[in-house]
């Protein structure tokens, strides 16, 4: 039998078990709601950063189009936001939160924010997540 040795603890299975109790934590609050982790990035982008144009909100939730254009139609659907034609480039579509939307993210975000300080506490949170951002980050020429 080869011998074998130990492993360094791995970044990419620390992240995806990380990921997956960060959304089920959020998301058992969002259910709160009747939205889902998907839907609450969509919320919470267009809460900190105003209206956005899809391409915009693709980048700022990291949601792929197809997904993003579901998680849009759902929440569109319910009330929480709504389309309009960009004014400078008839093409383009924007995407803004509507008062139902805002009321929503009012209700939501500090059960959130606590939910996500209770997953770093003992951590220097800032430093966490400035590092997780940093990561997520495109790497020049690489």
């Amino acid at each position: 039998m080869p011998e074998t040795r130990p492993l360094r603890p791995s970044l990419v299975v620390a992240l995806t078990q990380a990921l997956d109790e960060v959304t089920r934590r959020v998301g058992e609050i969002t259910a709160t709601e009747g939205l889902g982790v998907e839907q609450w990035l969509v919320v919470r982008r267009l809460a900190e950063h105003g209206d956005q144009a899809m391409r915009d909100l693709v980048a700022g939730t990291r949601l792929n189009d197809s997904t993003l254009t579901r998680v849009v139609d759902r929440l569109a659907a319910v009330g929480a936001l709504y389309r309009e034609t960009d004014p400078t480039d008839r093409r383009r579509v924007r995407v803004a939160l509507s008062a139902r939307g805002r009321a929503v993210h009012e209700r939501l975000a500090a059960p959130v924010e606590d939910a996500e300080g209770r997953l770093l506490d003992g951590l220097d949170a800032p430093e966490v997540v400035a590092a997780l951002d940093r990561l997520g980050r495109p790497v020049a020429g690489g």
